[in-house]
């Protein structure tokens, strides 16, 4: 076969089709792009003016079977974000999600829960471990859906003000390593 006779459109296009191909049939690609996209400043948070009500009543249990009420952090910022391991824009996020936590995280008045939404509690803390990501990583006990905590789909993010109010939800992608969402937490921190 004679190299030089392919001619650069054609290898274009297949390396194109290939991308293509990669970017339907895989969850990791998928989320590369959509990564790509928050590093460059698409998906911010939508950062409300006012309260969006009080916060719904979420009971949670952890890999070890504690069971947790979102009200007993109730004094504290709760950072709630739900997620699934085969979910590509959660996985897009998820190191926008850390950084945050890593910000936050010798301050004992935000909390940050991850949700996963299969309740697979190993395999997404096995993923998380793997992808070096220091997040807690939470369930729902007895298997109880967590549809009405994130009803338009996942990645949905919830916080929590000091009052128990629902100071921030967010249904879609967002890249929370940004500074005015770091201020916004800060501020919510403080009062």
């Amino acid at each position: 076969m004679n190299f030089r006779k392919i001619g650069w459109s054609r290898i274009i296009t297949v390396l194109l089709l290939l991308f293509v191909a990669a970017y339907i049939y895989s969850a990791r690609v998928k989320s590369w792009v959509i990564r790509a996209k928050l590093m460059v400043g698409f998906y911010k948070p939508h950062i409300p003016e006012n309260k969006l009500g009080p916060a719904p009543v979420l009971v949670l249990q952890n890999s070890k079977g504690d069971v947790v009420n979102i009200r007993q952090f109730k004094g504290k910022v709760v950072f709630v974000n739900f997620w699934a391991v085969w979910c590509p824009p959660c996985l897009a996020e998820l190191p926008s999600v850390d950084n945050l936590h890593s910000k936050f995280k010798a301050d004992t008045n935000v909390v940050f829960i991850t949700v996963d939404i299969d309740n697979n509690l190993p395999r997404a803390a096995k993923m998380l471990e793997h992808r070096g990501y220091d997040l807690p990583v939470y369930g729902t006990p007895a298997n109880k859906p967590v549809g009405q905590f994130a009803p338009d789909g996942i990645p949905t993010t919830l916080v929590i003000d000091k009052e128990g109010n629902l100071a921030f939800q967010e249904s879609n992608t967002a890249n929370y390593n940004d500074e005015k969402f770091a201020a916004f937490m800060e501020r919510l921190a403080k009062k």
